[in-house]
């Protein structure tokens, strides 16, 4: 077994009795599914992920078919389907789910504006298990207009880990709360580079700080896209990127690269991208002109980051230009009791007490500042930063969660801005920013969201990626996005 083998930490059951064969001491087994259908037909100018192996739904055709070896059916096990995006929709996707032979419907199949590296389940009923295990089923395109890819063996040379590629996750209702550990450190939480992965890496290297074995883990995880002193990656179209930053977002991950490997060459290639894009101000953000767009990820995926780099290289300019840059946010993007995700420099705000953009402020700012020099301007900002929390803390439900925008509860609960939340609180008050009152709403927080953990340890209940504007923010829609775990990472006990 070689040491990517032992980082994937999944079990999968291949035998052709899954009950007969069930490990008592595992709350969850992985079914992985053979997949049959057309060629797949990658355009000479696309790129999948890692070089991983990939299957293609096309609209208007028949469809993949997904199959397992027959199983013989037990008492109090449930069942769900599970397949990995391995490209970015920018539409309403609907993958129509049947068994194979009696085409017996079992859901239309909401994948709608799927991001890359995104794992989606779909809950198998009771009565339809036995069906799809004899059968199989076909997966088909009922609504979209483009190829859908998704992770599978398909005979490549190079194959996603177990819980990317298709398969049933079977499981009872035993909750192991530590499972989600096994998911983040593993090649189970790799994500699309930039703010996704930053997260993830951010928080393993929060876990890595007393184990050696987690350093390697976020060592090999680096290597996926650093290797080679280099820079390779598949961005949102598809397209084989090498050593180019795109957007600010794209910062955060060079926070993680220059506490683990100071003297990499492509830290300079982040900070020339942050002084291109700074004002006269310098104040850094995407655009130029009146279209310069000022968002609260910044505080996490830039300022952060410049000041972590102003430490390591003993570079008093990054300092002040993370400074710039996080006091531009707060004028900008902070009005009463309220915390906007976006907004000009002219004043036009959007997307008012979003819970993931609150979240990227608040630990944006926590992390900031543990990284600052002493300064008047650094005490103005964390005065600043205690206020934010208060006005925060105040939405937090009787649950421990927030709302997806926290002022409307009709948004309903969502995980990732919560658990963003309390990774800041939690973070601000282990370095002394933060009252033992943000711990306490942190933990409360934290226990609230056990109940949202899939078996295996995925969160559940995040709103999708932000392609649909404020509609799909607002209508409940609810998906795993694996980068939460990073979160969860500041969060553990």
């Amino acid at each position: 077994m070689n040491r990517r083998q032992m980082l994937v930490t999944t079990a999968t059951l291949t035998s052709t009795s899954i009950w007969g064969n069930w490990k008592q001491n595992l709350a969850y087994q992985y079914l992985l599914a053979k997949v049959e259908g057309f060629a797949t037909h990658l355009p000479s100018n696309k790129y999948i992920a890692f070089d991983w192996g990939v299957s293609e739904i096309m609209p208007d055709n028949e469809g993949v078919k997904l199959s397992w070896n027959k199983l013989i059916s037990g008492k109090n096990q449930f069942v769900s389907l599970r397949i990995t995006s391995a490209t970015d929709v920018r539409e309403v996707l609907v993958l129509e789910v049947k068994t194979a032979k009696t085409g017996q419907k079992i859901a239309d199949w909401d994948l709608r504006f799927a991001a890359l590296l995104q794992p989606f389940e779909l809950q198998i009923p009771q009565d339809a298990i036995r069906a799809i295990i004899e059968e199989g089923i076909i997966l088909k395109m009922v609504k979209g207009t483009k190829p859908f890819w998704f992770f599978s063996k398909n005979n490549s040379e190079k194959t996603a880990p177990n819980a990317y590629l298709p398969h049933l996750l079977v499981h009872d209702k035993k909750m192991n709360k530590d499972a989600w550990k096994d998911r983040l450190l593993s090649l189970e939480s790799l994500q699309t580079f930039g703010w996704q992965q930053g997260v993830v890496w951010d928080g393993i290297l929060e876990m890595s700080k007393d184990s050696p074995k987690v350093k390697s883990v976020l060592k090999e995880q680096l290597e996926m896209y650093f290797a080679q002193n280099s820079l390779l990656y598949c961005n949102l179209n598809n397209v084989k990127t090498e050593g180019k930053i795109h957007t600010v977002e794209s910062i955060l991950p060079f926070a993680i690269l220059a506490q683990t490997n100071p003297t990499h060459p492509l830290l300079q290639k982040a900070i020339d991208f942050c002084e291109k894009h700074a004002n006269a101000e310098g104040v850094i953000a995407d655009g130029t002109g009146n279209n310069r767009m000022v968002k609260t990820e910044e505080c996490y995926t830039v300022s952060y980051p410049l000041a972590v780099l102003a430490k390591t290289l003993n570079r008093p300019d990054l300092a002040l230009l993370s400074i710039k840059t996080l006091q531009s946010r707060i004028n900008i993007l902070e009005k009463g009791n309220s915390i906007y995700q976006r907004g000009t420099e002219q004043g036009e705000l959007l997307f008012e007490n979003w819970g993931r953009g609150v979240a990227w402020y608040l630990l944006g700012i926590a992390k900031t500042l543990v990284y600052l020099p002493e300064s008047e301007k650094k005490q103005e900002i964390k005065a600043s930063f205690q206020k934010s929390v208060q006005k925060v803390m105040a939405y937090q439900q009787a649950n421990g969660l927030w709302n997806c925008f926290f002022h409307q509860p009709e948004t309903g609960v969502e995980t990732s801005g919560t658990a963003g939340v309390a990774a800041a609180l939690t973070y601000g008050y282990q370095h002394g920013l933060l009252p033992k009152t943000a711990k306490i709403a942190a933990q409360k927080a934290t226990e609230a969201l056990v109940s949202y953990l899939t078996p295996d340890g995925y969160l559940t209940g995040t709103a999708q990626v932000n392609k649909g504007g404020d509609a799909l923010q607002k209508n409940g829609f609810r998906i795993i996005s694996p980068y939460t775990l990073g979160f969860l990472a500041h969060i553990a006990p």
